[in-house]
């Protein structure tokens, strides 16, 4: 027949489960006959027993399972096996929390159990008003628990700075280990990345034939360029949406920020454009003729929110990307100009009419 309480321990921790079969015999008033654990004379495996076979008896039914998980504990496979077979038993279990371990350190091992610690006097108390309803026992009058429990905590420190440490890395402390191997494994193959790109660069310059070639190539490879061309990209894909007419307008008041003025002189269908657009509420005519976009239409303010990033891009210092894009197109990287529109942005961005 087995105890009534399997004090589950490392055999590392013998002096910490010692001092606590002594509070809970002196303590609760309790029979040292009830209490099971392992590695104390007295209580735990008699004299010529199976180890293996004597803890597998002692387990099998206990009305409570008091687990001193510390950092031996979690380095220990015989008692995490203990721990294994609690649960698989559906054993009454209390598992008491050892520093120098945190909640943090076990949340993988003791998922959903309700922790003690053992160098807590609430904590402490809480466990010997469950024990005494899992046992039905009376126990030792209040005061005289309280004395035993002083008296354990006083001794607790020193008794934990004695035990032998496992070679036990906490889990946060090994998550963190992951996370910069994981962060240093990223770093190298982007270096390695680079690398590689500027092998490929320098293989494609060392056979290029002409001065245009060489600007495509460094262009080609320019992370700069990447984003002008990712700017580029998405103001060109918001001026599609727009007629031809209001996409000239948005360059010319936007790129040139010079107004355009209806006379006489504009071409018959410039002036039907322009009357649609108006019509869409897209542009804007005053009386003098001038004509402006309507900056409250959907399709303008998407306009604006993709133009104002590329000029930001293209006022910040850009000359190496300037002069590879002038070589290669023959014109200036520069808003206010209509070829670099053209070969960018818009290629309808083209008086009508001419």
């Amino acid at each position: 027949m087995s105890s009534e309480i399997f004090v589950s321990h490392a055999v590392r921790d013998k002096p910490l489960a010692d001092a606590l079969v002594d509070l809970l015999q002196l303590g609760l008033n309790m029979n040292s006959e009830r209490i099971f654990c392992s590695s104390l004379e007295g209580l735990g495996i008699p004299s010529g027993a199976n180890f293996v076979d004597h803890i597998k008896s002692e387990i099998q039914s206990p009305k409570a399972v008091i687990a001193l998980i510390s950092p031996n504990y979690l380095a220990s496979q015989f008692c995490l096996c203990e721990l294994g077979a609690t649960w698989a038993m559906s054993h009454q279990m209390f598992p008491l929390l050892i520093p120098p371990l945190k909640y943090s350190d076990v949340q993988g091992v003791m998922t959903a159990l309700q922790l003690t610690k053992v160098n807590h006097k609430d904590d402490l108390n809480q466990l010997r008003d469950q024990l005494q309803t899992v046992l039905s026992s009376k126990g030792a009058p209040t005061a005289r628990w309280e004395n035993k429990r002083d008296k354990f905590l006083n001794g607790l420190p020193s008794i934990l700075d004695a035990l032998p440490q496992p070679l036990l890395i906490p889990a946060a402390e090994h998550e963190k280990v992951k996370r910069d191997y994981k962060d240093a494994k990223a770093t190298i193959g982007e270096l390695e990345d680079h690398l590689e790109q500027r092998d490929a660069l320098i293989t494609q310059l060392s056979a290029a034939k002409d001065k245009v070639e060489v600007a495509r190539i460094k262009t080609a490879h320019s992370s700069t360029s990447d984003t002008l061309r990712t700017l580029e990209k998405n103001l060109a894909k918001k001026l599609k949406e727009l007629p031809r007419v209001v996409a000239f307008l948005v360059f010319k008041e936007l790129g040139q920020r010079e107004p355009i003025k209806l006379d006489a002189s504009s071409a018959k269908e410039f002036l039907t454009e322009v009357q649609s657009a108006a019509e869409g509420k897209l542009v804007q005519i005053d009386d003098e003729g001038l004509c402006s976009l309507v900056s409250v239409h959907p399709k303008i303010k998407r306009i604006e929110e993709a133009y104002q990033p590329l000029r930001k891009f293209l006022d910040g210092d850009v000359q190496d990307l300037a002069e590879a894009f002038e070589d290669e197109y023959d014109t200036l990287l520069a808003l206010d100009n209509r070829e670099y529109w053209e070969a960018r942005l818009d290629p309808r961005i083209r008086p009508i009419g001419d």
